[in-house]
């Protein structure tokens, strides 16, 4: 076969493949069949075209378009037809996470109030708050909290809190003298309750049990029971007579308990005069306290007035405001990617990050593995005059860190610095930008090769081209690889999918901001 055809058929099968991913990451199906149906909004809230539409929480469609018409915002929704929708459906419009996409969300309705034709409009909405609301009400709450903070601050004071700290310190100390003094007593006035309910878990039993045959024997009286009623009786006594014998202990160590506690306070009464005045000393100096804060007199009380505090408040308020604010105004792009080298028989397959927080600049991060691996040690041993060399390979896991920066824009076309790592070792790039589809990759790394055997001295320089289809996720890139290597010069292609995730660049956004 000549090498004509082979390129003619490589070319055939990859534009099948092409087309095929373009349809499945394009959400639509073949043969599926959709109802549409319009929603006026009077405020879209950042809704784009092409947003899913979730029927109950099950992806149903899409956003076919978005136009406006007599001041309000019509979407056009196009929602798949074994879906039914009901006369009094509600439809909102919702955010995916905190910092994601927008998308529709339709409550169908109930089924008694018959269906929603096609082509009507879904007269229902739900008002969701967003997220600048969310982060007006936090803003608000904020301004409550330094509220309370200058509230809480005027009921304090300077030398009086020591004195109150003092009082209440001596209130304790007296509290455990009187303790550690009428120890024994406490002691013994336990072991008494403990007597009391020991005896009384002695004689429950019984009792319950007297108590049963009382009411089994109740409900079994008649005219003729007369031996029942008498054994009710004898129940009776016995339980008076247990009564009689045990009451009376109880009674006495009632009394006991009781008489040491009374002398326990007779003899620790002064004592417990004096806590009593200190706690009203205390809390006279406490309101004597909180009338100076308020005049402004003392070092609290020209803290509380003066608006230092109120100031640092407010400035944590808006540092904390202002992550989210980046995150919001950033996007996150993941990319799973893949390439074939000719010349030098580099196959590469991986995954990675794009982080673009303005755009004139970008953050890339990067994992990936490589069929030839990466140089781990070299090693020369020297015997009878001969030197070998020993080149130790590792075949794991590579990584991308690069920092990108437009340099130049003339009308449509920007140019672009790169600098970082690549393939885990040293690397410079420049990118022409021609289009919001297509641009022109240069990347010159590997300044490393210097210690392989059999392989290039100078490092790999790489140029291309890399083309992303307009409305799907997908890319491809071919171009020249090794070009300063004749021994090892080729071409590459390549390709993958890149896709927006605006949920993982919260997680990003809510890392501490370093100064």
């Amino acid at each position: 076969m000549k090498t004509s055809q082979k390129v003619g058929i490589f070319v055939l099968l990859l534009s099948i493949l092409t087309g095929y991913l373009i349809i499945k990451f394009s959400g639509k199906e073949l043969g599926q069949s959709y109802n549409t149906y319009y929603v006026y909004f009077d405020d879209a809230q950042g809704l784009s075209k092409g947003a899913d539409v979730q029927v109950l929480g099950v992806k149903a469609g899409r956003v076919e378009d978005i136009t406006f018409e007599n001041g309000k915002v019509k979407a056009i929704l196009k929602i798949k037809k074994e879906i039914p929708l009901y006369k009094n459906a509600t439809v909102s419009i919702r955010t995916y996470g905190l910092m994601g996409d927008k998308y529709i969300y339709i409550d169908p309705g109930s089924p008694n109030t018959g269906n929603l034709a096609e082509n009507q409009i879904i007269q229902n909405q739900a008002k969701i708050a967003s997220t600048e609301e969310m982060i007006n009400q936090i803003n608000v709450a904020a301004q409550k909290f330094a509220q309370l903070m200058d509230n809480l601050n005027k009921a304090t004071g300077d030398d009086r809190l020591k004195k109150l700290i003092e009082d209440f310190d001596k209130f304790a100390s007296n509290t455990n003298d009187v303790v550690v003094e009428n120890k024994e007593d406490i002691r013994q006035s336990i072991a008494n309750i403990r007597q009391i309910t020991a005896d009384i878990r002695q004689q429950l039993p019984s009792i319950i049990q007297n108590l049963d045959k009382t009411l089994e024997n109740t409900k079994n009286i008649t005219a003729e029971n007369r031996e029942d009623i008498r054994k009710l009786i004898a129940n009776l006594k016995d339980l008076s007579v247990a009564l009689k014998e045990k009451a009376p202990k109880a009674l006495d160590s009632v009394d006991k308990a009781a008489t040491q506690i009374e002398q326990a306070v007779s003899e620790n009464r002064q004592d417990l005069k004096l806590s009593i005045e200190n706690i009203r000393k205390a809390s006279q100096n406490l309101n004597e306290l909180l009338a100076k804060v308020n005049e402004g007199k003392g070092t609290l009380g020209k803290l509380v007035n003066q608006d230092d505090l109120y100031n640092n408040v407010n400035e944590g308020v808006k540092s904390f405001a202002e992550p989210f604010k980046i995150v919001k105004e950033s996007n996150l792009e993941v990319i799973m990617q893949g390439e074939k080298h000719t010349g030098n028989d580099d196959s590469k397959a991986g995954a990675a990050f794009r982080f673009i927080p303005t755009d004139d600049r970008y953050y890339y991060v990067g994992i990936l593995s490589n069929s030839q691996g990466y140089v781990d040690k070299k090693e020369e041993i020297t015997s009878n005059g001969t030197t070998t060399t020993y080149v130790t390979k590792k075949y794991g896991i590579l990584f991308d860190l690069q920092y990108a920066r437009k340099i130049l824009t003339l009308g449509s076309t920007q140019l672009w610095a790169r600098f970082g790592i690549k393939d885990s070792s040293a690397d410079l790039g420049a990118d022409i930008v021609l289009n919001d589809n297509l641009k022109l990759v240069s990347d010159l790394y590997k300044f490393n090769r210097k210690d392989l055997i059999n392989q290039p001295k100078n490092p790999e320089l790489d140029i291309g081209f890399e083309y992303k289809f307009s409305g799907y996720p997908i890319f491809v890139k071919f171009g020249g690889s090794d070009l300063i290597n004749s021994s090892v010069r080729g071409f590459y292609i390549g390709g993958g999918f890149v896709f927006t995730d605006n949920y993982l660049k919260y997680l990003l956004g809510s890392l501490p901001k370093v100064r």
